[in-house]
């Protein structure tokens, strides 16, 4: 089924980041204090935290939204900015994120 004119377009963010060494766990508990302050967000519908199997220090955030505008005031909003702060530490500054619309497909 695809979205209509009037239907808003799930979007997914897509975030690739380098952990700095020694500062996994800490990225973890931090990365945990975002995921909840998002699930009470209007429009978040989903996260998820990936760890690469080939390459330990890079990490693979992914969160889904009901549409654009709900990223935008997430991300544009005070409590965002006091949350992902811990978060953005453990980070190094090679970091890479996208927005992408989501496209329905069939299901067979």
């Amino acid at each position: 089924m695809t979205a209509g004119p009037s239907a808003p377009a799930r979007v997914r963010v897509i975030r690739l980041l380098r952990v700095r060494e020694g500062m996994e766990a800490e990225f973890v508990r931090s990365y945990e204090g975002v995921r909840a302050g998002a699930e009470g967000f209007s429009g978040h519908l989903g996260e998820q935290l990936c760890r690469s199997l080939d390459d330990p220090a890079q990490w693979l955030l992914t969160s889904e939204w009901a549409d654009l505008d709900a990223i935008r005031r997430w991300r544009t909003g005070d409590a965002h900015r006091t949350l992902v702060e811990p978060m953005n530490a453990c980070l190094h500054d090679d970091r890479w994120t996208g927005v992408f619309q989501v496209r329905e497909t069939a299901r067979r």
